[in-house]
């Protein structure tokens, strides 16, 4: 392994819901917040497992029976094609399938800033649930905003449309002359500060400015700490784990207030490594004492955050099965969603990473991901290999149906929770 929806939402909105707008329609009002080397597949005690976790997040996450049937309602309505097509949060890019994956991946070369025909087909093949947008895909507010109400239209269920506008050197709107919105300082700056109430401050003016423009999700809050204190880097709050719980909870909250989804990464940290993960992290630490110090602003933000990040990162004294986080049953399924008793979505890191391409095949570490437990995998290298694998996968058994289910059922979930399907006008 190393080197239709549609026909089923219709009728429970028409019984449940008076339809207006068009179907997935992005803006500020409609998203509202409520709250390694053997072949794995998975088996039958984890069918169970997944089964009783599945029934617990359907008691759980939903906040009233209207939500719980109308996710029920359109996964009993998904093709298997659909439901593998939510599993993958992809670079708009890779939707342009005249593209090479070299051009897709270099965020140095030109990028789709419209939606067009291609694009569309794209969208029909591999029903993707999310969409990542970088500083290649975003000309000024006008653009953006007509791009992503175009995305939304070419889906049968709303999208994740996403960005990772942490502030600072790293927000692709903020540092762009053409958007009139405030640019905030490095995120070690604002921990320096000790003072939450800028965090949320924050995380409140960006989450504003994201919804105007169609964009749902924000791959932020970074809950990394920096292990060397003389030396905290520019997307980290702190060295303090403290600071960082506070920093990070507090973002989160102006998130919500603002109407977007926080994706807290990169659990368990990568610490002051390359925090995209580009080069391979290993962190040797036990445990509890990853628990105690590294992994500490996470799980306090676990009931908070909308998605978990999950970061490639080597973890050999708490795993043996010589995956990264980001694709191990052990970290995922046991420590995760066992003993952390997560039960939100859970999402890797983006597949296009150096430490990934250089060291998996796409098809190989998309299963892989997806049998360790993650719900999404984030911008895989080659949408076409990963895509085609999972489906594979699925269609062989070696990805169980009730493995698949289980994460759509927390996808769909999410997005009607957050407003996501308020706003519906079924297609022809």
């Amino acid at each position: 392994m190393k080197k239709t929806a549609i026909a089923a939402l219709a009728i429970f909105m028409t019984f449940s819901a008076a339809a207006c707008g068009s179907l997935g329609k992005p803006s500020g009002k409609t998203v509202t917040k409520k709250y390694g080397s053997d072949d794995r597949s998975t088996t039958a005690a984890e069918d169970n497992t997944t089964t009783a976790e599945n029934d617990k997040s359907k008691e759980g996450t939903s906040k009233d029976g209207d939500t719980a049937a109308l996710v029920e309602e359109i996964l009993d309505g998904m093709t298997l094609e659909e439901k593998v097509g939510q599993l993958f949060f992809v670079r708009a890019d890779a939707l342009e399938t005249g593209f090479e994956n070299s051009v897709v991946n270099n965020d140095d070369l030109g990028g789709v800033t419209y939606v067009d025909g291609m694009m569309r087909k794209a969208m029909e093949k591999y029903h993707v649930g999310g969409i990542m947008l970088y500083e290649k895909n975003i000309i000024d507010p006008e653009q953006l905003t007509e791009f992503t109400s175009e995305l939304q239209d070419t889906a049968d269920v709303p999208l994740f449309i996403g960005v990772k506008e942490l502030g600072g050197e790293y927000a692709p709107i903020a540092n762009n002359v053409n958007f009139n919105v405030k640019l905030f300082d490095n995120m070690n700056l604002i921990g320096a500060s000790g003072d939450a109430d800028k965090a949320e401050i924050l995380g409140n003016e960006i989450g504003k400015y994201l919804a105007s423009y169609g964009v749902n999700v924000d791959i932020a809050p970074c809950a990394d700490i920096s292990l060397n204190s003389d030396k905290v880097i520019d997307k980290n709050f702190s060295a303090d784990a403290g600071i960082v719980s506070n920093m990070v909870s507090a973002e989160i909250d102006g998130l919500h207030k603002a109407g977007v989804m926080a994706a807290v990464n990169h659990f368990p940290g990568y610490a002051d490594s390359n925090a995209d993960g580009d080069n391979i992290f290993y962190n040797g630490s036990l445990w509890e004492t990853i628990l105690e110090r590294d992994a500490a602003p996470f799980v306090d933000s676990l009931d908070k955050t909308d998605l978990l990040l999950v970061g490639h990162i080597e973890l050999p004294a708490v795993t043996d099965d010589e995956y990264p986080a980001s694709m191990s049953q052990q970290f995922i399924q046991d420590k995760i969603r066992d003993e952390l008793e997560y039960k939100g979505v859970i999402m890797t890191d983006s597949m296009a990473a150096s430490s990934i391409t250089q060291n998996y095949m796409q098809g190989d570490c998309a299963v892989e991901a997806i049998i360790a437990g993650a719900d999404i995998v984030l911008t895989p290298y080659d949408l076409d290999k990963a895509y085609r694998a999972v489906l594979k996968a699925a269609e062989d058994g070696k990805i169980t149906k009730s493995r698949i289910n289980g994460s759509v059922r927390r996808i769909l979930t999410l997005k009607a929770e957050n407003g996501l399907f308020d706003d519906i006008e079924t297609k022809e």
